[in-house]
Formats: structure tokens, sequence, C-alpha cells
């Protein structure tokens, strides 16, 4: 393996998510790309069976890319210190798709995604990245439990 891709959501689950990741890429002497996926904000929201559009009330502002990937390059820095080769990418796009297109993009050998272990009922309503990567990867994925131990 050459090329290992960690998606991360910047939130409290990251570090432990790119603590293995670390590990996993030191051990194979694989470089690690990670990614950063923010969702696109909805300008308008569809309602109701005739699709009517609902405006935002408040002018939305597209998300800082350079400061996401500023964010990045500080959360690759200690794993740098370690030996091992790291960079960067930030997107605005759907994660899941992003994480996969990311994948074929950069010929990625492996996935790595953290997850943060919410119920059935939870995915029932709002989906999961990890599920849908999961079932559309064409690479081996690893998940990392962040919960526990």
């Amino acid at each position: 393996m050459k090329t290992l891709l960690t998606a991360v959501d910047l939130s409290p689950i990251t570090a432990k998510v790119l603590e293995g990741s670390a590990a996993l890429a030191s051990a194979l002497g694989a470089k690690l790309l990670l990614l950063h996926v923010t969702e696109p904000v909805a300008a308008y929201v569809p309602v109701g069976a005739a699709m009517d559009v609902i405006t935002a009330p408040v002018p939305v502002e597209p998300p800082d890319l350079e400061a996401l990937k500023s964010r990045l390059e500080e959360l690759a820095a200690p794993i740098r210190a370690k030996g091992v080769t790291v960079e960067t990418i930030a997107a605005v796009s759907l994660p899941a798709e992003e994480i996969l297109d990311q994948a074929k993009k950069t010929g990625a050998d492996m996935l790595i995604l953290g997850s943060h272990g919410h119920g059935a009922l939870y995915h029932l309503f709002s989906g999961s990245v990890v599920t849908e990567v999961l079932h559309k990867a064409t690479v081996p994925v690893t998940v990392i439990p962040v919960h526990g131990k």
C-alpha cells in the first residue's frame, strides 16, 4: 500500500482517527492524504408537494477553504514530524461522494474513516457517510471506532 486517504470532519473524533491513520501509514511506509469535506450550504429548501422554495433569510457565506486547508496543515505537522509523508485536501461537496472521487483521483489504496458511533435511529433519518462509502468503495475501507478504550 502506497497511499492512504483519511477523511476527517474536524470534530472531536478527529484526533483519534489521525492517531490510527498515522500509525497505519507509518507501519506500511505509505503516504497519508488528509481530506476534509464541507457540505455545501443550501440557499433554499424544497417544501411540500408543489416543491415551493423558502429562501434563506440571511446570505450564506461559502466555506473558507484556505482556513480549512490551514487547519489540516496544523493537524498534519505532528504526523510529518514522525516521518510520514502527508498531503492535505479541503473541498466543498457531498462528503461520501467527494471521498470516493478523491480516492479515484489520487489512486488511494485504502480509505480510513472514523465512526461517531451513532445508533440505528440516527442513521435512519440522517444517513451515514461511513455506510455510504462502505457500500460504494472500490478499495478497502478501515473504520476507526472512536468510542471506548
